[in-house]
């Protein structure tokens, strides 16, 4: 391959990458942690206990799964005019407003990922019903306009990102998590409410792109305070909640959750800049981390 060749490719492959390169944070490293939580905890796996060498082999291909359905969602959000808009104040090192490639570009790449990434999890990944399902919720979030209102934006963010790591499970274990055990049912749910009323955190520093565009997400409806307020609480309760939940006795389980859930919940009032608010959703993602370990921290030391 020539040297002009493999500088093509990766300057395609970076492209592809900064489509996906904020949601890695939110998305997909706290739900490969998910998956692999989930899957080494046999309360939730119907009693099975999934060896962890195979989890560690099947790893690669669950991050790729999460990496696929990434791309077509982001490629959906941000080939939208009003996205561009948004991204050229937010995030301007996005391919679109950056010049690396046009509207038209993304929605070709659009319609070329879908098909590949379902083929792909019929036939080689798994996890079939859950890119399903984010294929609908995708639909909904960007092309119906559910993500203009705060409302609807929160409950699709929670059921979008609990089906991510759904997804991921199902990769790495070979069983979808879609189709649960009550046990499984009551986590699921619990992770999305978790998602549900601490979503906005992503919102706070996005607030003059937000405002550009015209999107009413909680804190331009609520007011910043109130948003803040609203949900350090939330961050506190559930800190307390989730591993209350799973009879957490060990003081590591504990500390996982209440350390990280105070300092998200401090920052959250106490430094309001874009910059400070952009530190603390990095925060809060290592909180949904340790939130996310219960599981696996209750079977190894109770």
């Amino acid at each position: 391959m020539s040297e002009y060749s493999i500088s093509t490719l990766a300057y395609h492959v970076y492209t592809l990458y900064l489509f996906t390169a904020s949601d890695f944070v939110a998305v997909l490293w706290p739900q490969t942690f998910f998956a692999v939580s989930f899957a080494l905890s046999p309360s939730l796996n119907a009693g099975v206990q999934f060896a962890l060498r195979n989890i560690v082999l099947r790893l690669p291909s669950a991050i790729l799964w999460i990496w696929l359905q990434l791309l077509i969602f982001d490629l959906s959000n941000q080939r939208r005019a009003d996205s561009v808009a948004e991204d050229a104040v937010n995030k301007p090192w996005r391919p679109i407003p950056s010049g690396r490639l046009q509207r038209r570009h993304a929605r070709q790449l659009l319609l070329y990922s879908v098909p590949i990434s379902y083929a792909l999890s019929r036939r080689a990944l798994g996890g079939e019903p859950e890119t399903v399902a984010l294929f609908v919720l995708t639909w909904i979030y960007n092309d119906l306009g559910a993500a203009e209102n705060w409302i609807l934006r929160n409950i699709l963010n929670a059921l979008g990102i609990t089906t991510f790591g759904a997804g991921a499970t199902a990769v790495l274990t070979g069983r979808s998590a879609l189709m649960p055990t009550v046990d499984d049912q009551s986590w699921l749910r619990i992770c999305a409410g978790v998602l549900l009323t601490t979503i906005q955190v992503q919102d706070l520093y996005d607030q003059e792109g937000d405002s550009k565009r015209g999107r009413r997400t909680m804190p331009l409806v609520l007011g910043d305070g109130m948003t803040r307020w609203l949900t350090a609480g939330a961050v506190a309760a559930w800190s307390i909640l989730v591993p209350a939940y799973w009879r957490v006795t060990c003081l590591a389980g504990w500390f996982a959750a209440l350390l990280p859930g105070l300092v998200v919940s401090r920052r959250l009032l106490a430094r309001r800049d874009v910059k400070s608010d952009r530190k603390t959703f990095q925060f809060w993602a290592l909180w949904m981390v340790g939130l996310y370990a219960m599981p696996v921290i209750k079977t190894a030391w109770g």
